[in-house]
């Protein structure tokens, strides 16, 4: 009987990071039921700290960069979080309070791509996010959703064109699997670091 060469055939890079990472990067439950502004500020800042700490190591990885062409465009996430906190109330000043994630300062490029598909994923629900949020907090998302909003309409290409680099860097260096672990371990991560301000849901934010 013939083999399906489908079924024969292993899955993506990009379907292995999905796999790997499934149970573990949904957010926006972490934002479902009733929402204040608190909560949504609340938020910004963990993911905040988060970003703060990974795009530092991510920056220093100057090999990112031949992979992932725009990965310094890409690395802005902070930015944009500080003028959401800014936008809801965060004096500008007490940013550099904001506690960051621990983190190393520094990775090897596999595990570089790991975490690049982290911080990309988490980007990439945003403008759900967004809508969800603006149902209750019409004026907050308004004037506060840089970081949800980032990339605009060109959130799908740019998730493309990032699937396309991870996965020729795999076929060529045969290092799916340190990505994949990567990957894996950045959303505990990021889910350890969030979901503990926002569930319970504080009524304080201290920022």
């Amino acid at each position: 009987m013939a083999i399906s060469i489908a079924a024969n055939r292993m899955p993506t890079l990009m379907a292995q990071l999905r796999d790997a990472t499934a149970m573990v990067h949904e957010e926006r439950e972490l934002l479902a039921g009733r929402v204040s502004w608190l909560d949504y500020r609340l938020y910004l800042v963990r993911m905040y700290g988060f970003h703060a700490a990974v795009e530092r190591a991510l920056v220093a990885s100057p090999l990112l960069a031949t992979v992932v062409v725009d990965a310094g465009l890409r690395n802005h996430k902070t930015a944009l979080l500080a003028a959401d906190l800014v936008a809801l109330g965060v004096q500008r000043r007490d940013l550099a309070q904001i506690p960051r994630m621990a983190f190393p300062g520094t990775l090897a490029l596999p595990e570089a791509l790991g975490w690049t598909y982290v911080v990309e994923s988490a980007t990439l629900g945003g403008k759900q996010l967004a809508r969800h949020l603006a149902r209750q907090l019409p004026a907050e998302i308004q004037s506060g959703s840089a970081y949800l909003g980032c990339y605009g309409d060109e959130a799908p290409e740019r998730w493309r064109q990032l699937g396309v680099a991870l996965e020729d860097f795999a076929a060529a260096e045969r290092s799916g699997d340190r990505m994949v672990a990567a990957a894996r371990d950045g959303f505990v991560q990021l889910r350890a670091w969030v979901r503990p301000g926002l569930q319970p849901r504080s009524s304080r934010i201290h920022a």
